[in-house]
């Protein structure tokens, strides 16, 4: 089954939302107690969907 540019977007958009969620709580210190290779991996995955939505909303063909 495929999705849509538009579909896999929004996708994109909720996990980022979803990792900056989490971030927060870290923050805040109301999450779980998140270890320095937890932290670099949400590091990661947020530059990964950056450059996948750059992918996305490139020129249309």
């Amino acid at each position: 089954m495929s999705t849509t540019p538009s579909e896999q977007m929004m996708d994109l958009l909720k996990e980022l939302a979803l990792l900056k969620q989490l971030d927060e709580k870290h923050e805040t210190g109301t999450g779980s107690d998140a270890n320095a290779a937890e932290l670099e991996s949400r590091k990661i995955r947020r530059r990964e969907i950056s450059e996948q939505i750059k992918a996305l909303g490139g020129p249309v063909a």
